[in-house]
């Protein structure tokens, strides 16, 4: 009958470790695993970083561009309104004052004009009924009490009749003076030289077939200074 003899001492028995032996394959495992996974988290942090960053400077840049865009548009609106608006006044004001030996109607059209002298006669009917201003206009002649030539010559010149009441006119127009005013261009009918006191010699004819005549309130009469 056989039997099983214990185990000596310092034997090892099959599959087992050996006295003494440490076990190290297991744990250095664990190790390089956690320290790839450390690895890999820190390079997944990086990148999410390095995303969030870019994305942050993209709104910032898009922010600043849809700021800085309607000021821009703004100030351009605003450039061009100030220009027109400026543009617009400096029109009116050389309309309304025009140059010196010029009559403007109320809509921009010369009725004398010193740098293209020509018969104001077809002129004055298109623009009848509107309100004009005489900006240093001459006085040819004066005829009459309440009224006078203006213009350049015999063959450019229109007649002014004085309204109002008598003496509100700072002065008494007289030939060769220059004038300022603002008045209505009036249309008449064949009689009206005589009505008021333009003989033929004075250009009866001429005030005549003209149709129309300015008519200014004494006290919108000036002496140009």
């Amino acid at each position: 009958m056989s039997s099983t003899a214990p185990p000596s001492p310092g034997s090892t028995p099959p599959g087992g470790t050996p006295p003494g032996a440490t076990s190290v394959g297991k744990p250095e495992r664990n190790r390089k695993g956690l320290l790839l996974a450390g690895i890999v988290a820190l390079a997944v942090l990086a990148l999410l970083l390095l995303l969030s960053r870019c994305g942050t400077d993209d709104d910032g840049q898009n922010d600043a561009a849809a700021t800085s865009s309607p000021s821009a548009g703004s100030s351009s609106a605003g450039s061009s309104s100030t220009a027109s608006a400026s543009s617009s006044a400096t029109g009116a004001t050389g309309a309304a004052a025009g140059a010196p030996s010029s009559v403007v109607a109320a809509d921009g059209t010369m009725v004398l004009d010193p740098a293209a002298p020509a018969d104001p006669t077809a002129v004055l009917g298109q623009v009848s009924g509107q309100a004009v201003t005489g900006t240093a206009v001459q006085v040819l002649s004066v005829p009459a009490d309440e009224g006078f030539w203006i213009g350049s010559s015999d063959t450019q010149r229109v007649w002014v009749q004085l309204t109002g009441v008598q003496g509100e006119s700072p002065y008494q127009v007289r030939q060769g003076d220059r004038v300022d005013f603002t008045g209505t261009v009036v249309a008449h009918d064949a009689g009206f030289p005589a009505t008021v006191g333009v003989d033929d010699a004075e250009g009866a004819a001429q005030l005549a077939g003209a149709g129309q005549h300015i008519e200014v309130d004494r006290a919108a009469l000036e002496l140009s200074a």
